[in-house]
C-alpha cells in the first residue's frame, strides 16, 4: 500500500502545468464508464462484514447523539447503530462542502462536537459521537459527573483494546497481534501485552497498518486483531485496509452499553485501566513554521536534534534509547522521525508534518497518578520547547 501511495504521489509531482491537465465533467465520466456508481449492495456487504466484529448486543438504555459533520458517515453509521437510541444533529446531517456549522470537521478538535454536545445536554444523552467527512475517524464525548468529557485518540484506543481483548479473550490465538504507530501512546500496548499479545509498530499513517495486515495474511505468521493511531483512527477486523469509523462507532457504543449496564461510564472504565496499568498523559505540541524560511527552520531543528541525540536531556532526564528512524529501524521504511525513550517507559517523538508547515512533538508520559505524570510531561516539554523555540 505505501508503494501504491508513492506511485500516485510521483504521478502528481510529475505535473508541471496544472492548466494542461484534462478536465472531464462528472456526468460524462459516468456515461463513458470512467466512474462507477456504487450501489446499496456494496454498502450492505460492507456493513455485513462490520457486523461480524460485534461484541456486545445488550443495548441497555444508552442514549447517543451522533453527528456526521456533513460527511459520508450519515448513512453507514446510522445503519450500523440501528436498534440503539440514536439522535442525529440535524444541522450537520446533510453534505456541505463548506462545513458551514463547524470551524473544522476534524474530530480531533474539541469544538467539532460543540453542536453534538449542546444537543446531548438537551437530551441528557450518555455519549456524543462525531465522524470526520470521509468517516474513517471518530471523536467522542462522555457524560460523566454532570459534564461532557472529550476522550483523546490514545484514551479511546486503550479503552477499545481493553474491551475488544476482554470480550475475545477465549478465542484469541497465540499469534494474535495489536498494531499501533510509533507516535501512539503506550497504554494500549501494555494492555495488549497483559493478554499475551504481541505489539507491532508502524510509521505514522494507517496505510502502514494496512500493509501489516496484508503481510500477516500472506505469511500466516500473525493474527491481526486491532490497529489504531493517536489521531482518532481505529480498525478492528480485516474487512478494510484503513481506519474505519463505522466499526469503531459500533464498538464504542457497544462498549459504552457494556459499562452502563454495570453502572459505569467510559470515564469510569478508563480510570480502572489507569489504576491497573498506571496513569498515562499523552500530549502533542505543534510548531507552525510557514514558507521557505519555515521549511529551512524545520530542517535545521531536526538536524540539531539528530546531532545532539540523547545528550539533549543530559542533567534533566534519563534517556534509555534515542531512535533515529531516518537511519532505518527494523523493517520500517526510513522516515524523518526522532524518538527519545526514557528509563521509566515514557517517550517523546519529533517529526515534521507530511502535509502542513508544522513540526510535531508527541509525548506519552507515565506516572503514579495524573499529577505525577503532568509533572514529568512538563519537564520533558520544557527541554524540547527550549531547543525548538531557541
Amino acid at each position: 500500500m505505501p508503494a501504491l501511495a508513492l506511485a500516485v504521489t510521483e504521478k502528481i509531482n510529475a505535473i508541471t502545468d496544472y492548466q494542461a491537465v484534462k478536465i472531464k465533467a462528472f456526468d460524462a465520466c459516468v456515461k463513458d464508464g470512467d466512474v462507477t456508481i456504487i450501489g446499496d449492495e456494496v454498502l450492505d456487504a460492507f456493513l455485513n462484514e462490520v457486523k461480524k466484529q460485534s461484541l456486545y448486543e445488550d443495548r441497555s438504555e444508552l442514549k447517543i447523539v451522533y453527528t456526521p459533520l456533513h460527511g459520508t458517515g450519515n448513512i453507514p453509521v446510522r445503519k450500523i447503530l440501528d436498534g440503539m437510541n440514536v439522535s442525529v444533529v440535524k444541522e450537520q446531517e446533510l453534505p456541505d462542502g463548506n462545513f458551514s456549522t463547524v470551524r473544522s470537521p476534524n474530530p480531533e478538535e474539541k469544538d467539532a462536537l460543540t453542536l453534538g454536545i449542546e444537543q446531548a445536554k438537551r437530551e441528557n444523552a450518555d455519549l456524543v459521537l462525531g465522524t470526520d467527512p470521509d468517516c474513517d475517524r471518530v471523536g467522542t464525548a462522555v457524560l460523566h459527573g454532570g459534564e461532557y468529557i472529550s476522550l483523546t485518540g490514545n484514551q479511546m484506543g486503550a479503552l477499545l483494546v481493553n474491551f475488544v481483548l476482554s470480550q475475545k479473550k477465549d478465542t484469541l490465538k497465540e499469534n494474535s497481534v495489536i498494531v499501533k504507530t510509533i507516535v501512539t501512546g503506550e497504554l494500549g500496548a501494555k494492555i495488549a501485552e497483559s493478554y499475551s499479545l504481541s505489539v507491532d509498530e508502524t510509521l505514522t499513517g494507517f496505510k502502514y497498518i494496512g500493509e501489516k495486515i496484508n503481510k500477516y495474511e500472506a505469511s500466516g505468521d500473525k493474527n491481526y486483531v486491532m490497529g489504531y493511531e493517536e489521531s482518532y483512527g481505529y480498525l478492528v477486523g480485516t474487512h478494510a485496509r484503513d481506519k474505519d469509523a463505522v466499526v469503531s462507532s459500533m464498538l464504542i457504543c457497544q462498549m459504552a452499553s457494556f459499562y452502563k449496564n454495570q453502572g459505569k461510564t467510559l470515564i469510569d472504565a478508563l480510570n480502572e485501566i489507569y489504576d491497573k496499568y498506571g496513569f498515562y498523559e499523552d500530549s502533542l505540541d505543534t510548531f507552525v513554521l510557514k514558507g521557505k524560511d519555515g521549511a529551512e527552520k524545520i530542517k535545521d531543528i531536526m538536524s540539531s536534534l539528530r546531532q545532539k541525540g540523547a545528550s539533549l536531556f543530559d542533567g534533566t532526564q534519563n534517556v534509555k534509547n534515542f531512535i533515529d528512524y531516518s537511519a532505518g529501524v527494523a523493517d520500517l521504511p526510513k522516515e524523518n522521525v526522532l524518538k527519545y525513550i526514557f528509563e521509566d517507559g515514557s517517550w517523546s517523538a519529533v517529526r515534521p508534518s507530511g502535509t502542513e508547515p508544522k513540526l510535531k512533538v508527541y509525548y506519552s508520559v507515565c506516572g503514579k497518578d495524573k499529577a505525577d505524570a503532568a509533572e514529568r510531561l512538563k519537564a520533558i516539554q520544557n527541554v524540547l520547547k527550549c531547543e525548538i523555540e531557541g
